[in-house]
C-alpha cells in the first residue's frame, strides 16, 4: 500500500509539471556548444553568475573568441519604499533587478532581443537594524541574479541548444 501511494505522489508531481528550482526538464541541450559570454557590464557577480548556470546547462563557455555570443548589455537595480511607518521611516521596500540582453550568432547577427528580463523582490526592514537589513538586500539581491541567470541560460538553450 504504501509504495502504491509513493507511486502515486511521484506521478502527480511529474505531471504536474513540478520541477526544483534551477533545473529545467525537456530542455534543449547545450552539451559542448561554445558559447561566448560578452559583457559591457564588468566581471561582477551577475557574469560569474550566468558562467555558471551555462556550465550546469552543459555549455562550453568561453571569455572570447568566436561562436554564438550571449551579450549583458545593462544591469539596473533599483530600490523603492513602498510603506512608510508611524515615524517617517520606511518598513517595507521593494528590489527590482533588470538585465538588458541579446544572442548573436556566431556571423554576429542578433537572433534574439535585445530584451530586458525583470526580477523583483518586497522585504520588510526593521529602522533598528540596519546591518540585517544590508545583510537582508544582499541576499536577496544574489538570488535575483542567481533567477535572472537561470532565465538567460533557458533562453540561450531555447535559440542555441539542439
Amino acid at each position: 500500500m504504501r509504495r502504491v501511494v509513493i507511486l502515486m505522489l511521484v506521478v502527480a508531481l511529474a505531471g504536474c509539471g513540478w520541477h526544483l528550482r534551477g533545473s529545467a526538464p525537456g530542455a534543449a541541450s547545450l552539451d559542448g556548444m561554445a558559447v561566448v559570454v560578452d559583457t559591457r557590464v564588468g566581471e561582477g557577480q551577475l557574469v560569474r553568475e550566468v558562467r555558471r548556470a551555462l556550465g550546469a546547462a552543459g555549455a562550453d563557455v568561453r571569455d572570447g573568441g568566436d561562436g554564438p555570443r550571449l551579450v549583458l548589455e545593462d544591469e539596473i537595480t533599483d530600490r523603492q519604499r513602498l510603506v512608510v511607518g508611524s515615524r517617517d521611516r520606511p518598513d517595507e521596500y521593494e528590489l527590482r533587478y533588470r538585465v538588458r540582453w541579446s544572442i548573436r550568432d556566431a556571423e554576429g547577427d542578433t537572433v534574439a532581443g535585445p530584451d530586458t528580463f525583470e526580477q523583483l523582490r518586497t522585504y520588510r526592514r526593521d529602522p533598528g537594524q540596519v546591518l540585517g537589513g544590508e545583510s537582508r538586500e544582499a541576499a536577496l539581491l544574489e538570488e535575483l541574479r542567481r533567477d535572472i541567470a537561470f532565465l538567460l541560460t533557458e533562453r540561450v538553450q531555447a535559440t542555441l541548444g539542439e
